[in-house]
């Protein structure tokens, strides 16, 4: 009997994490691409936008270079022109340096500013057209 009660909880325990898996899954966009140029080398962008409601609340953008110098110095650019019009980035928004890869994540509210977008344009289909016009591979 014990065995049995054992066997039960467990089989419950992994329907749940495949259920909680299989709901996350389905409130994410991840859009990558790979660009390459004279000034920056190789670059691989990833876009990750979570969704609440088929609505985006967060969005996350990586680029990846093949060097932390061309990183370091795309990481400078973006801080000198945050410094040049408003001295800092919007609230909403922040940016890191993480070896190879910079890393800009903001708030849909913020995005949504940023890029003049309107509410129709943050929808998950909405993004996801967009992202492949853009030449990126979505999931």
């Amino acid at each position: 009997m014990k065995k049995a009660v054992k066997s039960i909880a467990l089989l419950a325990l992994i329907s749940m994490f495949l259920v909680l898996l299989a709901g996350c899954g389905g409130n994410k966009l991840v859009a990558t691409k790979e660009t390459e140029d004279d000034y920056m080398g190789k670059c691989k962008e990833i876009i990750t936008i979570t969704f609440k409601n088929d609505k985006a609340t967060n969005v996350e953008m990586t680029a990846e270079f093949d060097k932390k110098e061309t990183a370091t110095q795309m990481y400078s650019l973006f801080n000198l022109g945050m410094s040049m019009s408003e001295g800092k980035a919007p609230e909403g928004m922040s940016v890191k340096q993480d070896g190879k890869k910079v890393i800009v994540t903001m708030d849909a509210a913020t995005y949504a500013e940023q890029n003049g977008k309107k509410d129709e344009d943050m929808t998950k289909e909405a993004f996801k057209k967009a992202l492949e016009d853009d030449g990126y591979t979505v999931k």
